[in-house]
């Protein structure tokens, strides 16, 4: 009803991401692109499931403010690289417009 498409399930393990989906009714409008993501496995290790949600959140047009992740490790922006031995750059700008 509100038109959300990402669920992140923060528990002690997956269970309630599996059975999410069938929650969700199919006419609803992005159900087929509904993403849903557990922050923690029981078969992971924390860090690495954490991460992995974050990651695909993210993907997923969800907004993580990674400098506040960052911040404090000296962690810092750096250019995307070029085709090897073109020197041209093969990726989008921030700002292009998708088609």
């Amino acid at each position: 009803e509100r038109g959300v498409t990402r669920f992140l399930e923060v528990g002690p393990d997956g269970v309630l991401t599996a059975m999410a989906r069938g929650a969700l009714p199919e006419a609803e409008p992005g159900a087929e692109e509904a993403l849903f993501t557990p922050a923690l496995r029981k078969d992971r290790e924390e860090t690495f499931s954490l991460l992995t949600a974050a990651g695909r959140l993210h993907a997923h047009g969800g907004e993580v403010d990674w400098a506040a992740f960052f911040a404090g490790t000296g962690a810092r922006p750096v250019p995307l690289p070029t085709y090897a031995f073109q020197r041209t750059r093969y990726w989008l700008d921030a700002g292009a417009e998708r088609v």
